[in-house]
């Protein structure tokens, strides 16, 4: 290998230890807003046909199909294709992945990264390696029936391997004469694992839905969570995880005012359940949807994801809301 060469690697391998700095298995990666709206908007998520590869090697191909129907007369608003990956390293020392992804609408030209999210687990020792999301911009979608192979290509250098979880296709879209809803959408990547010296309440990642509801009334409010081995138990059998939509801690709550909220306001203490995320076991991907209407602020809502032991990669959430009122 030439010296310019090595430089060009050893300057790329410390861009990667630079980007993820006080990364740890800690709630420390928080899910970014990428598009929020309202209108007569509707979405849709799916993964197509990929599916988990335990390792992709240098030059090697990997592909996903997928196939989506919009409505006659749906405006696109947003769409994104998502690359779910981890334990990329360089003969067992961690590297950045090395991508090159192109779609079958149009083979030639590779796919433009909009964003990727990393991190990694923080600890000093071996197996310290990156875990991440990979946002693409892809060929508009259409009204009628959209299909496309994805092609993805390890371009790292020999020895380097990267683990696959899988692909998925995210759009939002306005539908004239549809009932109007208020939608978020966060992505990104943020490991979670009570463990090494992580409790639950470090490895817990906070996010908060800015802004106020839609003055009409509510009618429903979907919360749609995906993350990466979530919903796969590693050190407990239940209570593995938990999500807290703006939850109260009691204690923090004098006891005659606790009475006095219950009566008034049944929902004050917001809501927690436990063990979320089905888990796909053709990607290894947990997926959770849950109504929250109930547990709604009227502004600037706050969900929790903890792990407690099951080892999670938080990669994607969508909070859609519906209300009465037709469209704006």
């Amino acid at each position: 290998m030439s010296s310019p060469r090595r430089g060009f690697l050893f300057f790329i391998g410390c861009m990667a230890l630079a980007a993820v700095a006080g990364a740890t298995y800690a709630g420390d990666r928080p899910l970014v807003t990428a598009f929020s709206g309202d209108g007569p908007l509707q979405y849709q998520f799916t993964t197509g046909d990929s599916s988990y590869l335990g390792g992709l090697g240098s030059n090697e191909n990997y592909t996903a199909s997928f196939s989506l129907e919009l409505p006659a007369g749906a405006e696109v608003r947003f769409q994104r294709l998502y690359v779910y990956w981890a334990w990329s390293n360089l003969n067992q020392r961690p590297l950045f992945p090395a991508f090159h992804v192109t779609d079958s609408r149009d083979p030639l030209s590779a796919l433009e990264s909009d964003a990727r999210y990393v991190d990694s687990k923080g600890v000093v020792g071996t197996y310290d390696f990156y875990s991440g999301t990979d946002a693409y911009a892809i060929p508009a979608l259409l009204p009628g029936a959209n299909t496309c192979t994805v092609t993805l290509v390890q371009r790292g250098p020999p020895g380097s391997s990267v683990l696959l979880y899988g692909m998925a296709i995210l759009v939002v879209y306005e539908e004239p004469g549809q009932p109007r809803h208020a939608i978020w959408v966060k992505e990104g990547c943020d490991l979670l694992f009570s463990s090494f010296g992580i409790s639950p309440e470090m490895a817990s990642s906070a996010m908060i839905f800015e802004g106020k509801l839609p003055s009409d009334a509510i009618e429903g409010a979907t919360l749609f969570l995906v993350a990466p081995s979530g919903g796969h138990s590693r050190d407990r059998d239940f209570e593995i995880n938990s999500l807290r939509v703006n939850w109260v801690d009691e204690e923090q709550t004098p006891l005659m005012m606790r009475t006095i909220f219950s009566l008034l306001f049944p929902n004050y203490r917001g809501k927690e359940w436990f063990d979320i995320f089905l888990p796909d076991s053709r990607t290894q991907i947990g997926f959770e949807t849950r109504e929250i209407k109930p547990f709604l602020k009227r502004e600037n809502n706050h969900v929790v994801v903890r792990d407690q032991g099951d080892y999670l990669q938080l990669t994607n959430a969508v909070l859609a809301i519906r209300t009465a009122g037709g469209s704006p």
